[in-house]
């Protein structure tokens, strides 16, 4: 199904394209459509998203992270792929140093620009977010736990299952150290959003 001739798919990939940063004018470049037939196109496919496929939605959900699909693969402007701010941050402590500024700048009542704290945009954010879950998956929430019965017959870890446990263990201490920096900057700046709050 199109609309105004753009598939799904590729309203998904120039509404994340948009987000990234492209002008609304080089969008249309690629779309070969007028704005007010992109207005249009828009109001249409955001009035059909009830209607989409689970598939359909995914893509939606994912493609602002990596907005350089289909007609926008090659498109000079908005976001490039996550290699690049992977190459800026390539540390997994940047992220979560990123993830606790942002959560408890948030409880303080303020909200980050993450252009001027770490010279990203929220597309880059949102990269490096799906980055790092993917490795979370990968390397703990698919790990295999030790059944009860192997615990109680003393059977060893396996290498992969020891990693798993190093990198619980390390989230935890990196998420309270920048969580604790970042509430200690915060503590004077702004009333939390409990604060007015009788319990």
């Amino acid at each position: 199904m199109e609309i105004n001739g753009v598939s799904f798919r590729d309203y998904a990939c120039a509404s994340a394209n948009l987000v990234a940063g492209m002008s609304l004018e080089d969008v249309c470049k690629v779309l070969s459509l007028e704005v007010p037939v992109w207005e249009d196109t828009k109001n249409q496919w955001n009035g059909k998203m009830a209607e989409m496929s689970m598939d359909d939605m995914q893509f939606y959900g994912e493609v602002f992270t990596n907005p350089k699909q289909g007609k926008f693969a090659n498109v000079v402007g908005g976001a490039e792929g996550p290699e690049v701010v992977l190459a800026k941050f390539p540390e997994w402590s940047d992220y979560i140093k990123m993830e606790q500024h942002m959560s408890v700048a948030h409880e303080y009542g303020i909200d980050i620009d993450l252009d001027k704290e770490y010279g990203i945009s929220l597309t880059e954010y949102s990269q490096l977010a799906m980055h790092w879950s993917g490795y979370w998956k990968k390397y703990v929430i698919d790990v295999e736990t030790q059944t009860s019965q192997e615990m109680i017959n003393g059977v060893e870890f396996s290498e992969a299952q020891k990693e798993a446990s190093r990198i619980f263990k390390l989230n935890g201490e990196l998420t309270d150290k920048w969580e604790n920096h970042f509430k200690e900057i915060y503590k004077n700046k702004g009333a939390g959003l409990s604060d007015d709050i009788d319990f």
